[in-house]
């Protein structure tokens, strides 16, 4: 788990892939974080495509409370549907 502290941009990172290759998925890529208490505080954000398959999605930190947060990332190609959770801490 990643730290920050309160004030940073975390820097939320996913690669999509298929069969090990990576890919853009056809219908979207996004992301919601949760607070510690699993308070959705980012709902259904598109996340900024840096290449094929690579994105990001910059958080930011600046007022939260320090805790535990969890990012989801939920990639749509069609009617397959990938979703991923990554947590980092905020101190």
């Amino acid at each position: 788990m990643e730290h920050f502290e309160i004030g940073e941009t975390v820097v939320l990172s996913y690669v999509c892939t298929k069969a090990g290759v990576a890919y853009d998925p056809v219908t979207s890529t996004n992301i919601t974080t949760f607070t510690e208490a699993g308070v959705a505080d980012v709902t259904s954000t598109a996340m900024t495509n840096d290449s094929v398959g690579h994105y990001h999605y910059d958080y930011q930190s600046v007022g939260k409370a320090a805790g535990i947060y969890r990012a989801r990332v939920t990639a749509t190609d069609g009617v397959l549907i990938t979703i991923t959770d990554q947590v980092f801490k905020l101190q």
